[in-house]
């Protein structure tokens, strides 16, 4: 009888004994995604509502500090990328049935209409870096200041096309790693609504932050205690739609109810991040007072970033199939000896 062995070696440290592929960078961009998508909505909320008087700080400066967030986002992405020359890549076709591609696109729709959004904002949100850009020497009388002058008069239009886009880039942060079906902790549907409502929440709270109004701070601390609500809900719903699942699905909840996530998930993101700034929203329903409502907001901008963390790691760590890991180094070593080349023969 002729005995055979066969062997397989994984060499990858990215892949064994867990895949990981996605660190800080990817948690920063859904977050800081999120985050200007929250903005977008918002901003065009008070714009097509006619609270430019009540909300200054969302109608005319909101924009601005959203497109900055997208910015600083897409530059973490592309920092993920392996081979960062091949990203007008994306950009060579359509692919329906690609999530990444619909939402590539989508960005190069909502870099225009955010920037566009924002020149209507700068002649009341921020006046003299309005007045500065029409100043500029040779493009800023001839293409800018009448650029600027077409946004203001068309902002309703420019503020229901974001309110869209905002929505779409809100849901598609959370689409992205709801597609990767490898993944248990992904796989959910609920993943899409409740990243849009962590980012509307966190839109908010930076409304809180940066407006000087109180009557603004007012209005978005009781749109975020609402937002914060509805994101406790989706979490206990995602939590069931795992439990509920296959033994697989379980094992994934598993790493934030007992597992290595459970104190980063409860205390850090539901504890510090929701129930304390909810807390502390309702105790400003009735009295207002700047500092508290500070803290709440960076409270909420702080869970909103460790949701992404969590769950961008935990699904990493999940998988729908189990191996053992065998691995020998000793093994390997013997099969560097016949001269040829274990990680390409196996």
């Amino acid at each position: 009888m002729r005995e055979e062995v066969l062997a397989s070696v994984l060499a990858n440290a990215k892949v064994e004994p867990q895949l990981a592929i996605w660190g800080w960078q990817i948690a920063t961009y859904l977050f800081l995604g999120g985050l200007a998508a929250g903005l977008m909505v918002l901003s065009a909320w008070a714009v097509l509502a006619r609270r430019e008087a009540q909300a200054p700080f969302a109608a005319g400066q909101a924009p601005l500090i959203g497109f900055v967030a997208l910015m600083v986002g897409m530059t973490t992405l592309f920092l993920d990328l392996e081979q960062k020359i091949n990203v007008w890549r994306f950009y060579t076709g359509l692919h329906v049935t690609s999530v990444m591609s619909w939402g590539s696109w989508v960005l190069l729709l909502v870099i225009p209409a955010l920037g566009l959004l924002t020149l209507a904002g700068l002649p009341s949100g921020f006046p003299a870096l309005s007045a500065w850009l029409d100043r500029l020497p040779a493009i800023g009388p001839r293409l800018i200041a009448p650029i600027s002058a077409i946004c203001v008069m068309q902002r309703r239009k420019l503020a229901v096309l974001n309110f869209a886009l905002g929505i779409a880039l809100g849901i598609y942060t959370g689409v992205l790693l709801s597609a990767f079906n490898a993944r248990p902790f992904w796989h959910s549907a609920l993943l899409g609504p409740l990243f849009l409502t962590s980012g509307l929440s966190t839109g908010a709270a930076m409304m809180i932050l940066g407006t000087g109004a109180d009557g603004e701070r007012h209005l978005f601390g009781r749109i975020d205690l609402g937002l914060i609500l509805v994101e406790l809900a989706l979490i206990g719903l995602f939590l069931a739609d795992m439990l509920n699942g296959n033994a697989l699905q379980r094992d994934a909840a598993a790493h934030v109810l007992g597992g290595g996530a459970t104190q980063v998930f409860w205390l850090g993101f539901i504890g510090a991040g929701l129930a304390l700034p909810l807390a502390l929203e309702l105790v400003l329903w009735r009295r207002s007072m700047v500092s508290v409502a500070a803290v709440a907001a960076v409270l909420v901008l702080f869970g909103g970033f460790l949701l992404r963390d969590v769950v961008v790691k935990t699904g990493q760590e999940t998988s729908w199939s189990h191996f053992d890991n065998q691995f020998n180094a000793s093994l390997l070593k013997d099969l560097r000896k016949d001269g040829e080349n274990p990680n390409g023969r196996f």
